[in-house]
């Protein structure tokens, strides 16, 4: 074969590459993923049977179509009737638009809770993010713990405070004795930024909860799963699904966007229902 020939043929190998590189990474940077889970609790109130969480983390300032458009739609499709931000919903610099065109699109659909992530409070947004998540109906929740109802039923939804926060912020664990103290035997949700509960606290007095910041490993490998944790180091852990302390359920998104140069890879944006139901 000719010298001239086989640079032609590697040229054309090469490019075939960069367009399935490029495919690849905006596949897992646009085209969103519904995962679903359905858990059951014993101590789960009749009246919040069925009841559909929607569960948004990791923003970080992705829009998904003009004005959020089609994460809107899809939040929409499952008529959820709690929707939960746990963290990293601003942009880079606490930009806000992406956030602001996705609460206007959902506007009054149901109850929703937010909590901050550590970028809200490394980029200086915590007082704005906050203010404009109220503006829109959504309930902040600063190391706060407040009730649910459905008729006289009710759950309680505790909000934990990212570290990044203030020095003398409530801890995890007092949160979680107050909560005891306060609703004894209540179905307990917990929202969160972080993904280290399960590590950290093995019983913190919580049912389920909800929580983000692993962006799934970021590249997720067949049978091995995320690799890279968010300090862009090897390994990643509680990177993504269900994990169990055998007191409560721990769910991790994925997320839905990205704050480190390491492109997604293999690791659609994700966005989370579980439908809670009593347990038999």
């Amino acid at each position: 074969m000719k010298r001239h020939s086989l640079l032609k043929i590697s040229l054309a190998v090469f490019a075939a590459l960069l367009l399935i590189a490029a495919a690849l990474t905006a596949d897992s940077r646009y085209r969103l993923q519904l995962t679903r889970y359905s858990l059951s609790f014993a101590n789960l109130p009749e009246s919040f049977e069925g009841c559909r969480i929607i569960h948004i983390s990791d923003l970080h300032g992705m829009s998904f179509g003009r004005d959020n458009r089609r994460l809107a739609e899809l939040i929409r499709e499952e008529r959820p009737d709690i929707i939960a931000f746990t963290g990293d919903i601003a942009g880079d610099g606490g930009d806000l638009s992406a956030v602001e065109a996705l609460l206007r699109n959902i506007e009054g659909l149901c109850p929703s809770y937010y909590v901050n992530g550590n970028h809200e409070w490394a980029d200086g947004c915590v007082e704005e993010i906050e203010a404009l998540m109220e503006s829109y109906g959504v309930r902040c929740l600063s190391n706060e713990i407040e009730l649910l109802y459905r008729g006289e039923d009710s759950i309680v939804i505790v909000g934990a405070e990212d570290p990044n926060g203030r020095a003398d912020m409530m801890t995890p664990w007092e949160l979680s004795l107050q909560a005891g103290e306060l609703y004894s035997g209540k179905f307990v949700l917990w929202l969160a930024h972080r993904n280290d509960y399960v590590k950290m606290y093995e019983d913190i007095g919580t049912d389920l909860i909800l929580c983000g910041h692993a962006h799934g490993g970021i590249v997720r490998l067949p049978f091995i799963g995320g690799l890279f944790s968010v300090h862009r180091t090897l390994g990643a852990e509680y990177e993504k699904g269900l994990y169990s302390s055998g007191h409560y359920i721990m769910e991790v998104s994925r997320g839905l966007g990205n704050s480190i140069p390491i492109p997604r890879l293999f690791n659609r944006p994700e966005l989370v229902l579980i439908e809670l139901h009593e347990k038999n």
